[in-house]
This record gives C-alpha cells, structure tokens and sequence, in this order.
C-alpha cells in the first residue's frame, strides 16, 4: 500500500515538471479565435503581436517582432484578419476560425 502511494506521489510531482519549455502569457479575450491566433503566433516564435484597428470593423493582427530562425513559420510571416459577423471579408482572404464574435482569416 506504501509503494502505492509512493508512486501515485511520483507520477503526480513529474506531471508538474515543465523542463525546457516557455510558458505563453497573453490577456485573454472574449474570443477563442484570437486567443488562439495569439497563443499559436507566440509559440511559433513571436515577440510582439501587432493590432491594427479599422473603422469598418476588421482588426488586422500581424507578428512585428520575431527571431529570424522563426522567419518560415505561417504564424509569423501571414497577416490575420478578425471580422465582425455580418462585415464583408476583404478580398483574397480565406477563413480559418469562426466564433459567436467573429470570423478569423488570413491571407
């Protein structure tokens, strides 16, 4: 019964350990398409995520800083489009993500 517990105890304490990995911090929002753009472009390499407001309701996200070494990832190098439902998507954009607030495209 000890050995039981020792290794329930084992396995629990490894299960925490977190070696060599970098832990994603972002303010969540009410949308899980942008999160999830957000925690996806930071685990691929970015920096610094940039928003870009437009008056007809597209948000344009983008990564403005990164290391070189992540230059080839999708993530990094793409523009994101977050579209208000019922706003027309612009041109030549293809959707990737949709949720109660918005649809999520990219180029």
């Amino acid at each position: 019964m000890i050995n039981m517990r020792l290794l329930l105890l084992g396995l629990l304490a490894t299960g925490c350990i977190h070696a060599g990995q970098s832990v994603i911090t972002f303010n969540p929002t009410n949308s899980m398409c942008i999160d999830s753009l957000v925690s996806n472009m930071q685990a691929a390499g970015c920096d610094v995520v940039s928003v870009e407001k437009s008056t007809y309701g597209i948000k344009t996200f983008s990564c403005h800083s990164f290391d070189d070494k992540d230059a080839d990832s999708s993530w990094v190098k793409n523009e994101f489009y977050a579209i208000a439902l019922g706003t027309a998507m612009p041109d030549n954009t293809t959707p990737i993500c949709s949720d109660p607030f918005i649809v999520l495209s990219t180029n």
